[in-house]
């Protein structure tokens, strides 16, 4: 693949102020040819100011959507023009070489999409995916290794799998606000597309950022996402065992917060997520 043309769907709603951290790492980039395809679910003008003082600096297409997480997206992808679709947070933000090594992978190789490694930007905060060797994409590892932030898909992915599925996601109409990024590469192998997961290459996020996350109320969100978990495997026809496995996980990850980092708060929203798992650990049908 030859001149590959990038298409950064960012969605975004609400307070925007880590948007511009964003843009300014996107300006640094190595690699240039990319869209930012700005899909705005705000009902006012908040952002125009912002997107007015980058319009000389980004390639910027501004879109509206209704709410919706999923819903967004989907606006976005039939707005984008590029070759590769990717999907950053508005508080992620892209080393200056990211996409010019994603560049390099897709030249390089055959493979469909790429999963990289979503990296914590918070200093002392949990570090992720360190031990999680490059491998091959599969729906077993799927839900370990894949974050919206880390998805790259060629255009023969979306064109073939569709959209986003509007039930799953923040915003989304349904209890199930999360797992919409884990559903769609699955979705892809599940078509026969072949995923890489490499894990030299990364995008930075803040977790574990005390305002961040008091902002999103984490516990009644963990809930929502324990029961999206559950939904999501169930949908896919994941067996029992995995399902467990996940439960068990859930549980190890309560026990670590509560005894060796003695943080109440992210216990307590581990232990909401359980509760979510449990109460939907058989649910296929939307409620």
């Amino acid at each position: 693949m030859k001149n590959i043309k990038f298409s950064l769907i960012l969605c975004t709603v609400g307070d925007f102020k880590f948007i511009e951290n964003l843009f300014e790492s996107l300006c640094d980039q190595e690699y240039k040819n990319f869209e930012v395809v700005l899909v705005d679910q705000n009902e006012d003008s908040r952002l125009d100011n912002l997107l007015e003082s980058y319009k000389n600096r980004l390639e910027l297409v501004h879109l509206k959507s209704e709410r919706g997480l999923s819903i967004a997206r989907n606006v976005g992808i039939q707005a984008a023009k590029g070759d590769i679709f990717s999907f950053p947070d508005d508080d992620c933000t892209y080393p200056k070489e990211l996409l010019n090594k994603v560049n390099l992978f897709f030249k390089d190789t055959n493979y469909s999409g790429l999963v990289i490694r979503a990296k914590n930007s918070v200093p002392g905060g949990r570090v992720l995916h360190e031990n999680d060797p490059s491998q091959e994409l599969t729906r077993g590892n799927c839900l370990s290794l894949v974050h919206s932030i880390s998805l790259f898909l060629t255009r023969d992915i979306v064109e073939s799998v569709g959209d986003f599925d509007i039930h799953l996601g923040l915003g989304a109409n349904t209890i199930f606000q999360g797992q919409e990024d884990r559903d769609y590469p699955i979705r892809a192998l599940d078509a026969g597309f072949q995923i890489y997961y490499k894990n030299d290459i990364t995008v930075l996020h803040p977790w574990d950022d005390p305002e961040i996350d008091e902002q999103k109320n984490l516990i009644a969100r963990a809930f929502k996402g324990g029961a999206s978990e559950m939904y999501l495997l169930n949908k896919h026809n994941f067996g029992i065992t995995f399902k467990i496995s996940r439960v068990i996980r859930k549980i190890m990850a309560i026990t670590y917060f509560a005894i060796y980092k003695r943080n109440l708060y992210k216990m307590r929203s581990s232990l909401s997520g359980l509760k979510g798992m449990v109460r939907y650990f058989n649910t296929k049908t939307l409620p």
